[in-house]
């Protein structure tokens, strides 16, 4: 347990987020799954029930969905949809501070936003779009360029340089009186964003969900 102590995936995942990605976590707990089913011939078990294991892979399987709900909404609450909105998605590597785009949560939200009519910017000041072979199209490390007009802006990484942003300064780039901010991994605070005018929603902070506009 001593890697619980650093920072990085092992810890990370101790907290409410977007979606898991990289090489062990999406195919760990199948093997998992796979043990108890060779070994666990002696295994007492409620008849029916799902185990652990893939209850908890199709949980994190389906944030993305979640995301694209939660933005859905937010945009809804700022009197916009989906389609035709500018989503300014940050992050592209499935874990904070890292070039990894392994299995990343955020492709399925990113093909998930432009089949429902969205126009999709991607920014992350890790991956590299040169060499990674797992960047999607357009994949920019312009922090203004990808937030310049965008109707929503979505959390998927909690790089450092995202703990940084400041409300005022997103809402000039966006140039609207009510953007959309959801966060995927708790990295802005919502207080700040929701007196700051975002439609404001995340993961693991349903009682700042449902909160009023403010001008």
């Amino acid at each position: 347990m001593a890697s619980l102590k650093g920072e990085g995936i092992t810890r990370a995942i101790l907290w409410p987020g977007a979606g898991v990605g990289g090489h062990c976590l999406t195919k760990d707990t199948y093997h998992l799954e796979r043990g108890v089913q060779v070994l666990g011939g002696d295994l007492d078990w409620p008849e029916g029930r799902e185990s652990l294991f893939t209850l908890a892979r199709g949980i994190n399987d389906f944030m993305p969905e979640h995301m694209l709900r939660l933005t859905e909404s937010a945009l809804a609450q700022a009197g916009k949809g989906l389609a035709g909105s500018k989503v300014a998605l940050l992050g592209w590597a499935f874990i904070n501070d890292s070039d990894d785009a392994t299995n990343t949560p955020a492709e399925p939200f990113f093909e998930m936003a432009k089949a429902a009519g969205a126009e999709v910017r991607v920014h992350d000041p890790w991956v590299d779009p040169a060499t990674s072979p797992d960047a999607p199209p357009g994949l920019s490390r312009d922090l203004a360029e990808v937030l310049a007009g965008a109707d929503a802006v979505v959390v998927f990484a909690g790089h450092k340089e995202y703990r940084g942003l400041e409300p005022a300064g997103v809402k000039g780039l966006c140039g609207s009186l009510h953007p959309a901010v959801v966060d995927g991994r708790n990295v802005v605070d919502p207080d700040a964003w929701i007196a700051g005018g975002f439609a404001y929603r995340g993961i693991g902070r349903g009682g700042r969900n449902g909160h009023a506009l403010r001008e």
